[in-house]
């Protein structure tokens, strides 16, 4: 618990506003180019961690609204070299139904107006790459510690995300089934290519709260709170596992990004 710089990072989303086994540690308020962001620094079973719902304590920022950019910017302001997030998302596939974990692979970006790079920075502009968008080490990482505990954690889901808040409708699933993906959701596009361009190792994991439109014969926040009221303390067993086999943060390419990234 020593050290001036915060390794690892989590953010999360609807239904996760504490980390559970968490000791809130303190609260800091990180100025940055993109506006202000408060980051909660939390004892996570012996590690320290930076943590952002980014939905806000009591749910009140909607998708098209969180500061995506400043959120990033103040997490790799503290050190943060790694960010686990949470997704909850809609499935497309009936084999993955409420209360599956899926790790995410890729991403479709049907969003639209949001702010989505921190370029041109510092006089230069970077075309990063995303061909592999989701970091390949924290994925690989993150499958051991789930098998490590039996914990049902599925992998190579691509996540198409909406403007929200309101759900998508029939034909927009269709679409996005058309175009090969599995989940929708409304908060994962920008933030793990901003973490590209930070040089931070991103990984997610998408949790499943409903059936998508079309397939459901209507979507609910109902159901959708319902679905994630238990999944916690399962969330919090995984991360936990996580951080206990790799408590330091593995060298990536990732973190190199931006290398060849200048015309």
């Amino acid at each position: 618990m020593s050290g001036d710089t915060i390794p690892t990072g989590f953010i999360t989303g609807t239904g996760f506003y504490e980390l559970p086994g968490g000791q809130k540690l303190d609260k800091r308020v990180v100025e940055t180019p993109f506006g202000s962001v408060e980051i909660d620094i939390v004892n996570f079973f012996g590690q320290k961690i930076a943590f952002i719902p980014r939905h806000g304590k009591k749910h009140t920022i909607p998708p098209r609204d969180i500061n995506h950019r400043a959120n990033i910017y103040g997490l790799k302001s503290l050190g943060v070299q790694r960010i686990l997030a949470t997704s909850v998302s809609g499935s497309l596939n009936l084999e993955w139904g409420p209360g599956t974990f899926v790790l995410l692979a890729q991403f479709l970006n049907f969003s639209y107006g949001r702010p989505d790079s921190f370029y041109p920075l510092d006089g230069k502009l970077a075309h990063v790459d995303v061909t592999d968008p989701y970091c390949l080490t924290l994925r690989r990482q993150l499958k051991a510690a789930a098998d490590s505990i039996n914990f049902p954690l599925k992998d190579g889901a691509t996540y198409a995300c909406f403007n929200g808040p309101r759900y998508e409708t029939r034909a927009e699933i269709e679409m996005v089934k058309r175009a090969g993906g599995h989940l929708v959701g409304h908060t994962n596009y920008p933030e793990m290519v901003l973490a590209r361009e930070m040089e931070i190792c991103y990984a997610s994991v998408a949790i499943v709260s409903n059936f998508a439109a079309g397939i459901n014969p209507r979507v609910t926040s109902t159901e959708v709170t319902e679905a994630l009221a238990s999944l916690q303390d399962k969330m919090a067993a995984l991360f936990s596992a996580f951080l206990q086999q790799y408590p330091a943060v593995e060298d990536c390419t990732c973190q190199h990004v931006l290398t060849d990234a200048c015309l």
